[in-house]
């Protein structure tokens, strides 16, 4: 039987330079498990000795191998709770990724991760914020890929949301690959930083993980700190993307507005994006109104005239957000998703005035696009008045 090598001396003998992992087999995997047991490393070490030091005539690992064969060994397998309640389990590092949805990537990009992927969906080829992804290979658009097209690009992972693609569309058809699937969202705000700690650890990028979430943490914890001397919170009304629809309790705008110290009034409706009656909202008398806009905007002219229709609505002037000029939109780059923080401090600035007018929030989503982002924020309009 052959002898037994402790692991810290694995350590100083194989890590010296970073593993490589890639759509192969796991080397020095022996029994096919996928996980690299002590004895397994012992065997594979020995043989690596015997054959490039002893003679020896049998095969065996080479030193790149041995190391990613070691590094496995130490670190995998990894297992995370998905968005959609599975335990996903992945066995070696991860170096090939599509990503199918814009939240995924910008955390992708903020973790540093942007030069493991390796085909993206059509939607993301068109988005202006990832111009060094327009060339890679698009596999389909994000709730309805092609999977033929993305099994040929070998990928480690494909990142989507908790339910979309479905299951029949995506998983069904990877069965019979080594390709695995990791369903996170991105766009539910109060789940951000433990989502964005389980993408950190599997890919190994568990510092950079921990100083985003603190980047995001530490505006959060401030607003929090300061709304607890406030004993009555404003009434605020959040419109959707289409007319009249509003959010409900547990949806991103809902926890937006709670975090930043408003009360939706219409979290007790019915339906996660309900459509309200207009006779109600004037009934109700919300202090504020904060109107989401699907994409940011060139120049304030577009977001005028939609303020300006939202005023005019039949018996919406007489209201005091509008009498206040207490109207106000806020596009979806900081609406949930990934920059949701950004849209919370301008909410809380725009209920509480007084409160939070040391903060600014254009300055923060600068600073976060340059430091995560790698990025200048694009000279565009994502609030409005401004």
């Amino acid at each position: 039987m052959k002898a037994m090598i402790p692991t810290a001396i694995l350590l100083l003998i194989f890590l010296s330079a970073s593993a490589l992992a890639s759509a192969q087999p796991i080397p020095g995997d022996a029994d096919g498990d996928r996980i690299i047991s002590e004895a397994e490393l012992t065997d594979s070490i020995l043989d690596y000795l015997d054959f490039a030091y002893l003679g020896g005539s049998g095969s065996a690992l080479d030193l790149e191998d041995l190391r990613e064969s070691a590094h496995i060994h130490l670190y995998y397998p990894r297992t995370i709770l998905c968005a959609n309640g599975e335990n996903v389990t992945i066995y070696k590092p991860i170096n090939r990724i599509i990503p199918l949805t814009s939240d995924g990537t910008e955390v992708i990009r903020s973790l540093g991760a942007g030069q493991s992927v390796v085909g993206i969906s059509t939607d993301l080829a068109e988005d202006a914020l990832f111009p060094e992804f327009a060339s890679l290979p698009t596999i389909g658009k994000w709730n309805d890929p092609d999977c033929e097209m993305l099994i040929a690009l070998n990928p480690d992972i494909v990142l989507a949301y908790g339910k979309w693609p479905s299951v029949e569309k995506l998983e069904d058809k990877l069965e019979r690959t080594e390709i695995t699937v990791i369903r996170l969202n991105f766009y539910v705000p109060e789940n951000m930083t433990d989502e964005v700690a389980r993408l950190g650890y599997i890919l190994e990028k568990d510092e950079e993980s921990e100083e985003l979430i603190g980047f995001y943490q530490h505006y959060m914890d401030l607003i929090d700190e300061r709304l607890k001397g406030v004993s009555e919170r404003q009434d605020v009304y959040i419109e959707g993307y289409s007319d009249y629809k509003t959010v409900s309790s547990g949806t991103g705008g809902d926890q937006m507005c709670v975090a930043a110290g408003g009360r939706n009034i219409a979290c007790n409706l019915t339906g996660s994006y309900p459509k309200i009656d207009s006779e109600w909202l004037i009934a109700v008398n919300p202090d504020v109104m904060v109107k989401s806009a699907k994409d940011s905007y060139e120049n304030v002219t577009e977001p005028a005239i939609m303020l300006s229709e939202i005023a005019s609505r039949p018996g919406w002037k007489y209201m005091e957000a509008v009498e206040n000029d207490r109207v106000h939109i806020l596009t979806s780059d900081i609406y949930t998703g990934p920059r949701y923080f950004v849209g919370v401090v301008y909410m809380a600035q725009w209920f509480y005035p007084d409160m939070f007018a040391d903060l600014d929030p254009d300055a923060i989503h600068r600073e976060y696009m340059e430091r995560f982002q790698d990025v200048d924020v694009q000279d565009r309009v994502f609030v409005y008045p401004t």
